[in-house]
C-alpha cells in the first residue's frame, strides 16, 4: 500500500461523482465480478459512488486490520446496512454497538466457550444423523431436492436445539421462509434508496411485517415455555434468562431477549447453511477434491458417524470448509461509519464516511492468493498458512469477531463429514449457478441436486 509520508493529503482513487456507464451494466449483470474488476482497476483503497453516497472500499489486509482491529473504536456500526438489519434483529449482538453491545457480548460469550461447544457437538451430530437417515428415501428414488433449503432447515434445527433447547421441528419451514422474506426486503431497501418507509402498508411492507411476526411468535413461545419449565437447562437461553445487570441487578427485558434470540436464529443458521450449500456445489464440480474428502472420511471413520472428537483427525474436511468460506464468505460485505477523520495507506477518510471491507474481495486479492478463483482446499494446509491475518476473515475480525465462529466451523465440518461419508451430491441442472449477493451469498433458485449413495 502507499505510505502515509508521500500521499497523506490525497483523496483515494476512484471514478469521481458518477459511476461509469460500463460499470453500471456490469454491476447489474454480475455485481460480485464487477466488484472484483473495480478493485483491480483502482487498487487497495478507493472511493466509489453508490446512489447518493460515496463509499470508501478497503481490500488490502493491512487496511482491513486497521478498520476492524487497530482503530476499531473509530468505526461504528451505525450504517444503513445495520440499521436495516435492526428492523429484523432489533438491538441484538449483530446490530448493537458501544457499551450495550459489550455488555450483551459478555453475557452470551460463555455459551460459545470451547467447553460448551464440545457438549453442543453431540446435538449437532444427532440432528445431522437424523437428516442423513431421511435422505435414504431420496437417494433410493433418485429424487431431485433443493440442497440449499435442506441445509437451511438442518442449520435451524441445530441452532434451536443447541442454543435454545428446541429444534423448531413444527416451525422450521415457516421460520426459514420468514428469514428469507425479511432478509430479501433488507437487500431490496439497501439497493432502492427511494423505497417507501416500512410504515406505509404496501404489499412488500406487509410481507415483511408478517415475516418478523413469525420470528417473534417462535421466540416468545420458546421463552414462555422455558419459564414454565423452570431451571435445569444449560444452554444460551438459560444464561440470558439468568443474566443480571452488574449495576442495577435487573435481568433482560423480553424485548432484549427477543432481539438476541432472533439475531442468533437469523445469523446462526443462514450463514452456516450458505457455506454448506456452496461446499456441495464446489465438491460436485471438483471430483478430485471430492475423492480426497471421501478417502479421508473412509480412513478415519469407516462406517461410524462422525463426532466432535474426530474433527482434529479430519484435516482435509476442515480445508474444504475453509476454502469454501474463502470463495463464498456468507458475510461477504461489512460496513462501518468513521466517527473521526482517519488515514489509510496515506489517503484521508473524512468523518462520517461510509467505509466498506469485503471478505469476498480480499479473499481474491492476487497478491495473497494464487489463482484466486480456483477451488483449492490445500491452500489451508499448515505448511501453506503463512499469509497476513486479514487476508482471510470470513467471520470478521477484531473485537467484533463473530461470537459463533467456532460453533459454525464445528457444525459445518460435522455436517459435511456425515453427509459426504455416505452420499455424493450431483448437480441436477447443467446451467451455471448464479450467485445472488444478498445479506449472505445464495444460489438463485436454490441448488437442485440428486443424492447417490456411496458404498
Amino acid at each position: 500500500m502507499v505510505t502515509a509520508s508521500n500521499r497523506a493529503s490525497q483523496r483515494p482513487p476512484g471514478p469521481g461523482r458518477f459511476i461509469p456507464a460500463s460499470d453500471l451494466q456490469a454491476l447489474r449483470e454480475s455485481p460480485l465480478a464487477a466488484l472484483v474488476k473495480v478493485a483491480g482497476r483502482y487498487g487497495d483503497f478507493f472511493q466509489y459512488p453508490v446512489g447518493f453516497w460515496t463509499i470508501y472500499v478497503a481490500n488490502h489486509p493491512d487496511a482491513v486490520r486497521h478498520i476492524l482491529q487497530e482503530n476499531h473504536r473509530n468505526y461504528t456500526k451505525a450504517t444503513f446496512q445495520y440499521r436495516l438489519l435492526g428492523e429484523v434483529a432489533g438491538n441484538g449482538l449483530l446490530s448493537s454497538d458501544g457499551a450495550f453491545w459489550r455488555r450483551q457480548r459478555r453475557l452470551a460469550q460463555p455459551a460459545f466457550h470451547r467447553e460448551s461447544l464440545a457438549a453442543l457437538g453431540t446435538v449437532m451430530a444427532e440432528a445431522t444423523e437424523n437428516m442423513v437417515q431421511r435422505c435414504e428415501l431420496l437417494a433410493a428414488r433418485g429424487e431431485v431436492f433443493d440442497a440449499d433449503h435442506e441445509m437451511m432447515v438442518l442449520a435451524l434445527e441445530i441452532v434451536g436445539k443447541s442454543l435454545f433447547g428446541t429444534g423448531f421441528t413444527d416451525r422450521a419451514d415457516s421460520i426459514t421462509r420468514a428469514v428469507h422474506v425479511a432478509l430479501d426486503e433488507i437487500v431490496y431497501r439497501a439497493r432502492t434508496p427511494i423505497a417507501l418507509p416500512l410504515s406505509v402498508p404496501t404489499p412488500r411492507a406487509r410481507r415483511f411485517r408478517r415475516a418478523v411476526k413469525t420470528l417473534d411468535e417462535a421466540v416468545y413461545a420458546i421463552v414462555e415455555q422455558r419459564r414454565r419449565d423452570g431451571t435445569g437447562h444449560h444452554d444460551l437461553l438459560s444464561m440470558l434468562l439468568a443474566a443480571r445487570d452488574e449495576e442495577t441487578g435487573e435481568g433482560m427485558s423480553d424485548a432484549q431477549l427477543r432481539d438476541e434470540m432472533v439475531t442468533l436464529i437469523v445469523a446462526g443458521h443462514e450463514t452456516v447453511a450458505s457455506a454448506l450449500t456452496w461446499a456441495w456445489y464446489l465438491l460436485a464440480q471438483h471430483p478430485d477434491a471430492e475423492r480426497r474428502l471421501h478417502d479421508e472420511l473412509a480412513a478415519v471413520l469407516g462406517v461410524r458417524p462422525p463426532a466432535v472428537q474426530d474433527l482434529p483427525t479430519l484435516p482435509y474436511t476442515r480445508m474444504v470448509v475453509e476454502e469454501t468460506l474463502r470463495l463464498y464468505p456468507p458475510a461477504w460485505l461489512i460496513t462501518r461509519r468513521a466517527l473521526k477523520t482517519d488515514e489509510i495507506g496515506g489517503y484521508g477518510i473524512p468523518a462520517g464516511a461510509l467505509v466498506v471491507v469485503s471478505p469476498y474481495l480480499t479473499h481474491r486479492h492476487p497478491s495473497f492468493w494464487e489463482n484466486p478463483e480456483r477451488f483449492e482446499p490445500e491452500r489451508f494446509a499448515p505448511e501453506r498458512s503463512e499469509r497476513p491475518r486479514f487476508a482471510y476473515f470470513p467471520f470478521g475480525g477484531g473485537p467484533r469477531l463473530c461470537i459463533g465462529n467456532n460453533f459454525a466451523l464445528m457444525e459445518a465440518q460435522l455436517v459435511l463429514a456425515a453427509v459426504a461419508q455416505r452420499y455424493r451430491l450431483e448437480l441436477a441442472r447443467n446451467t451455471p449457478v448464479e450467485v445472488v449477493p444478498g445479506v449472505t451469498l445464495r444460489p438463485r433458485g436454490g441448488l437442485p441436486v440428486r443424492l447417490h449413495k456411496r458404498h
